[in-house]
């Protein structure tokens, strides 16, 4: 493109598309000399509504195009397809980042040479920065060691960005949850899933970790039609940030701005994009929800049953066990309890005989051998010896009697990034799909999934780790049956001798 400000983009569709000021101005309900001002680049559309103006501007030269024109447009712009769909989505993207830079650069003409004003202006440039640079880090510390709210935007597209900044997303949420000991921290982040998926099992993962791991952090998540090369940080009132981002996913530059109205227009504009176009990437239920409403039950009644342990739980316990643990966890309750009892009969009955596929990590394994802490529908919960080995026990009988149920173990981490962060719990039928948080004190949520998005990341998540290769993935029935009996007679070993009662 010739010209890179807002007006001079709109100036060029106008022209190629043969379409007059008026004609715009009729179609978006404003008078022509607001059209005039913006394709003279003498003022802009108010924040608030860019995305609204964006997105009906590009609707307006779809709707307006001719074979003649349609032609002239895809040639002027290089592009490869004259679809429509393709066509709307590459001029409202295109239309919202000159928005945003022609944004940036009137802010910077209009600021006084004498100011030393933070309040007001303050537009600071860094090249080639982290995803979360120094300068935002600094001025988040700062609000939250004042005391003050922090109620945040964060719009990333996870398939824009490379590995490196990947991998550093776990790390942002862990620090905003240390931030959110200190003072209020509320995140909305809307994560987009547009382009080529170059690594599956590292975004699937990625993003199972977003949902799963600090959970009394007040975090929601949202698929949301953003920018894809742009990643927007936002502090309500305080602080704006841009990031840019190569086509190879390494980040250019970050442009920040202190200025109020620029960002309160551009809050309010992602809001208001999050309110009609943001979806939900998951619903969130108590394990007393998943059991009352039979959430639960209808997944072990699903077909193509899967599930990766991340923690062991109340899978393959025999059935006198697994109701007593259940009168241990959830008292006498008695909807509870005769809804446990319930899927504990269908769990022997149907599940264990049908096909089901497990991947359990084997440390997790041995962990739960040597500590008894089990994660009884997500209540950590610890067993004796005596009952931890009924349970193994039964597993290894299962194993040798039914070859419905496959049991494969993960010796390993399949991110060596990921090797400190808490391994992942998930569960997969053809029609219901949920994922596990990390439980910790008075927080022990199942997240069901809603996206369709991160729903086919999780099914063909899956898939690649059942048929990973054995350098990670243990699959000969025979190996894992000597393993779970090693575990099982260390375990005694080490019980006897710190003289725990085995018997």
């Amino acid at each position: 493109m010739n010209s890179r400000n807002f007006g001079g983009v709109l100036e060029n569709l106008l022209y190629i598309s043969k379409q007059k000021k008026s004609s715009l101005a009729s179609y978006l309900g404003y008078d022509v000399s607001y059209i005039n001002k913006w394709v003279n680049s003498k003022n802009l559309p108010s924040f608030r509504r860019s995305t609204e103006i964006c997105e009906s501007i590009s609707k307006f030269i779809i709707e307006s195009l001719n074979n003649d024109t349609r032609k002239h447009l895809v040639d002027y712009f290089e592009l490869e397809t004259d679809d429509d769909d393709f066509l709307y989505v590459y001029i409202k993207d295109t239309l919202q980042e000159v928005y945003f830079e022609s944004s940036n650069n009137k802010g910077n003409q209009s600021m006084p040479m004498t100011s030393v004003s933070q309040e007001y202006y303050n537009m600071n440039c860094e090249m080639r920065p982290t995803l979360l640079p120094k300068t935002i880090r600094e001025e988040i510390e700062f609000n939250a060691s004042a005391g003050n709210d922090l109620d945040i935007f964060i719009s990333i597209n996870l398939f824009s960005i490379d590995y490196r900044h990947k991998v550093s997303l776990v790390d942002m949420k862990k620090f905003f949850y240390e931030l959110s000991k200190i003072t209020n921290v509320n995140i909305n982040f809307l994560l987009g899933f547009e382009g080529e998926n170059k690594e599956e099992i590292l975004n699937a993962l990625l993003t199972i970790n977003l949902i799963s791991s600090y959970p009394k952090l007040n975090f929601k998540l949202y698929n949301c039609d953003i920018s894809t090369n742009i990643a927007y940080f936002i502090i309500k009132d305080r602080f704006l940030s841009a990031t840019a981002f190569s086509n190879d996913g390494e980040c250019l530059f970050s442009n920040t701005s202190k200025d109020k109205n620029l960002i309160s227009e551009f809050y309010y504009s992602l809001e208001s994009k999050l309110k009609n176009k943001g979806k939900d990437i998951f619903l969130t239920k108590s394990p007393m929800e998943m059991i009352e409403d039979q959430t639960y039950i209808q997944y072990i009644m699903n077909n193509e049953l899967r599930c990766l342990l991340g923690s062991i739980n109340e899978f393959f316990m025999p059935p006198d066990l697994f109701m007593e643990i259940a009168h241990r966890v959830f008292g006498d309750n008695p909807k509870i309890i005769n809804e446990l009892k319930k899927i504990n009969v269908f769990l022997h009955n149907a599940t264990y005989k049908c096909k089901l596929k497990v991947l359990i990590y084997e440390l997790e394994l041995r962990k739960y051998m040597s500590s008894g802490c089990i994660h009884f529908f997500n209540i950590p919960v610890t067993l004796t010896f005596k009952e931890r080995e009924r349970h193994i026990e039964f597993i290894e009988k299962m194993l040798k009697e039914n070859n419905h149920v496959e049991i494969r173990l993960v010796d390993g981490n399949f991110v060596e990034d990921f090797r400190h962060a808490d391994n992942p719990s998930f569960y997969l039928s053809k029609n219901l799909k949920f994922i596990k948080v990390h439980p910790v004190s008075g927080k022990n949520d199942y997240s069901i999934l809603r996206d369709n998005a991160v729903k086919k990341m999780s099914d063909d998540l899956f898939n690649k780790l059942w048929n990973y290769g054995d350098d990670l993935i243990l699959i000969d029935r025979e190996d894992i049956l000597e393993r779970i009996s090693k575990s099982i007679s260390y375990t005694r070993i080490i019980s006897e001798n710190l003289g725990e009662d085995v018997h």
